[in-house]
């Protein structure tokens, strides 16, 4: 009898894409509940005006910087220098010369500037519990599995994961740049394999193919962001009845990938009215699409900076309700206590370092 495939498990791309409506891609860690205080609505006003201030003091007295993800809750990339994505943050962060780098975000972020930071500075996340369900999906044992049994391949991990990971890996990528890390891996490269987000790896499949490369030379790995994984293809056909002049821009690692790309390629819609987009791109698209309402599929904190830079446009969320709560752990309050008592500080091993900055130090130099 064939085992089943679980999550973490690696297949040829051809099977892992035909199992994308079967497999259970849920969480496999526990989800911490949403602090209260993630909701700006939940802070005084008087409360919330003190601890910008008193934050924005601590960073002078610190000489730090903050850095935020765009899932951030809005009073936490208020008082951020940087907000953006893994890909920007990654570089913001490494080239900054401050003494304390402060990063809302998760933990494997957090990571990665530990791993690129210069010897004089400290890396510091506001809450340790800001875990990341899709790093969780990927398991070293299978990788290293995989690797002995083609010496030959390439392991092209996304950046949304852990240290042991990426110390496994010849190159890491972004949403941003999977295309170009890709090109270069397969000039190189006689077999490739990406992971751990399926959905991401079901638009590399797709690019692969349009680039003419076979299919064939790509392996897979069976992980999702939970979250992501929440925005199926009925989210955004309902949005779209409901608003049916409004453009779509939705992130790579969504549930709905697939039927968005059928709908495209069947021609029910058109390029110019949904795209595909990775996290920073989502803001970019809002600028040159003509269109007045966007339909947006992605983990709603990134409504908050698309917005403040595009304040005409009306933004539709695909599904209300995908919020990540590892993100939300970062609140205004732990932001202040992390500055305020230098916690918590990251380190990482030296050695799994500096294998992990190898893949890192190629994503930067790529893109």
């Amino acid at each position: 009898m064939k085992k089943p495939v679980e999550s973490g498990d690696i297949l040829p791309a051809r099977e892992a894409i035909a199992l994308l409506d079967e497999i259970d891609l849920g969480p496999t860690i526990d989800l911490p509940p949403v602090p209260p205080e993630a909701h700006p609505e939940n802070i005084p006003e008087d409360e919330r005006r003190w601890l910008k201030r008193e934050i924005a003091r601590l960073k002078r007295e610190r000489n730090a910087i903050v850095l935020a993800h765009n899932y951030m809750p809005p009073d936490v990339q208020d008082v951020a220098d940087i907000v953006g994505d893994s890909l920007l943050l990654a570089k913001e962060g490494s080239e900054s010369d401050a003494d304390v780098l402060l990063e809302s975000a998760v933990l494997f972020m957090n990571e990665i500037l530990a791993i690129r930071k210069k010897p004089h500075q400290i890396v510091l996340a506001p809450d340790k519990g800001a875990l990341c369900s899709l790093a969780a999906h990927a398991d070293v044992r299978k990788i290293r599995d995989w690797k002995a049994e083609y010496p030959q391949g390439a392991v092209i991990t996304y950046v949304n994961t852990y240290i042991d990971v990426k110390a496994e890996s010849d190159y890491c990528c972004a949403s941003a740049n999977y295309g170009k890390v890709m090109a270069y891996a397969l000039e190189r490269h006689k077999t490739v394999l990406f992971g751990p987000d399926v959905y991401l790896g079901f638009h590399v499949a797709k690019w692969l193919q349009k680039m003419g490369y076979s299919l064939d030379r790509l392996f897979l790995i069976m992980g999702a962001c939970h979250v992501h994984d929440q925005i199926r293809p009925h989210h955004v056909d309902e949005q779209r009845r409901l608003h049916p002049e409004a453009a779509v821009v939705v992130h790579p690692e969504c549930g709905c990938s697939s039927g968005c790309t059928s709908a495209l390629d069947q021609g029910l819609v058109t390029e110019q009215m949904m795209q595909f987009r990775s996290t920073q791109g989502m803001v970019k698209f809002l600028q040159e699409t003509p269109q007045r309402e966007i339909i947006v599929a992605t983990e709603t904190g990134n409504l908050y900076p698309m917005q403040k830079i595009a304040p005409d446009k009306v933004l539709i969320p695909a599904n209300r309700e995908a919020v990540c709560p590892f993100m939300k752990q970062n609140t205004l309050h732990r932001v202040w206590n992390s500055l305020k008592n230098m916690v918590y500080e990251i380190t990482v091993d030296p050695e799994l370092a500096k294998r992990a900055r190898i893949p890192l130090d190629r994503m930067l130099s790529i893109n």
